[in-house]
């Protein structure tokens, strides 16, 4: 798994509370969405690593390590509707891995632990703030297996009503 994959997987859990949050104050429409991305140790899996042939191995260890305490920007439009906001699926996830909990929800706040299972096990704490129905920001933790973390900072801007086709 590349860091590329890790954090956009880390933005997909990220991405996916904010669109289903039953009673999360928010505005449905389109949305723009800020993401910092920290990854610090290793969190490619160990036998992942072992099975790369010796060169390969060390230019991913070798960008870990450049990439490491650096953030890494990134913006992007999603979509919310009514109906996103209606199903409430706080505790569903796209990998049948991964289990979630809710720690607390209330219509400002979103609060929530992932754990995945293996071949790369992974959990990740996320806390949504909205300051308002159209601001919100977000903070997720992950560990990643036994060595890598990533922290994700997100702030949601709501840029209008109407979201585009084929858009988020």
């Amino acid at each position: 798994m590349t860091l590329r994959h890790i954090i956009f997987a880390v933005a997909a859990v990220a991405l996916t509370p904010l669109s289903h949050a039953e009673g999360f104050n928010v505005r449905t429409g389109a949305w723009e969405v800020t993401t910092a991305s920290t990854v610090s140790g290793m969190p490619v899996p160990k036998d992942a690593l072992a099975r790369m042939p010796p060169e390969q191995r060390a230019k991913i260890e070798a960008a870990m390590a450049a990439r490491a305490g650096k953030a890494s920007a990134s913006t992007s439009t999603t979509c919310v509707t009514k109906e996103d906001l209606e199903r409430g699926q706080l505790t569903k996830s796209s990998d049948a891995r991964c289990t979630r909990k809710v720690i607390a929800q209330t219509a400002s706040r979103y609060e929530m632990e992932e754990t995945c299972a293996g071949p790369e096990p992974s959990k990740t704490h996320a806390k949504f703030e909205a300051q308002s129905a159209e601001r919100y920001t977000a903070v997720l933790d992950r560990l990643q297996g036994e060595r890598g973390r990533v922290r994700v900072e997100l702030t949601g801007r709501w840029i209008g009503a109407a979201c585009q086709k084929g858009g988020g």
